[in-house]
């Protein structure tokens, strides 16, 4: 009786070590040699908030900023770099299908699967070109949008908005995700954020 109290006190002690190991939202890893950094997705699109919203037929917009800041008295940002993705789960395969905001897009029967396919696309291509101490700052938004939400946004895009800025993409893409996080704000819709950086390193 002894020894099988001393074992589950050992198991109780050791768990939370287990639950600490496991890999965060979201993790920037410093590379060796030319001061690049990887980007390490976590289990975001598993947590029971997107999966319930997955599983409803909603699709999960993901965005990741990731800045390069030179370490001063006044810290100054050396690159940026933005990439976006969706999720959305097909009701009649139950597949869940990807898209990058590259054009990339697959479909995949589990989450893990889906994110392994995004895990693969993320590239950081940033890397200090002059010597000094740096640093890396991360960012991840998750948010979920109705259909009917994402209907009427198109259409108030294309109808108010696009006679303005017609023939000017990258215009229309920067005003469109203003108005669409200005209208997530404004209906309450679900976001989670989440945001990490690197130590100071020499370069």
């Amino acid at each position: 009786m002894a020894r099988l109290a001393l074992l589950l006190a050992l198991f109780l002690a050791a768990a939370p070590v287990v639950a600490q190991e496991r890999v965060p939202p979201l993790d920037l890893r410093m590379q060796e040699g030319d001061g690049s950094v990887r980007l390490i997705l976590g289990e975001v699109l598993e947590s029971p908030g997107v999966r319930q919203s997955l599983e409803s037929g909603l699709p999960v917009r993901m965005g990741i900023v990731v800045e390069l800041w030179r370490d001063r008295v006044l810290d100054a940002l050396e690159g940026r770099h933005e990439w976006r993705a969706t999720v959305l789960m097909d009701p009649l395969s139950n597949r869940y299908l990807v898209e990058t905001g590259d054009g990339v897009s697959g479909d995949f029967a589990s989450l893990a699967g889906a994110r392994a396919f995004l895990q693969g696309r993320l590239q950081v291509p940033l890397a200090p070109e002059r010597g000094g101490r740096f640093y890396y700052l991360a960012r991840l938004e998750v948010e979920t949008l109705s259909l009917s939400d994402l209907e009427e946004l198109r259409r108030w895009l294309q109808g108010d908005l696009g006679p303005a800025v017609e023939g000017r993409e990258e215009v229309r893409g920067a005003v469109g995700r203003g108005l669409r996080r200005l209208l997530v704000r404004a209906l309450g819709l679900p976001v989670q954020r989440y945001q990490t950086r690197t130590a100071t390193f020499d370069h």
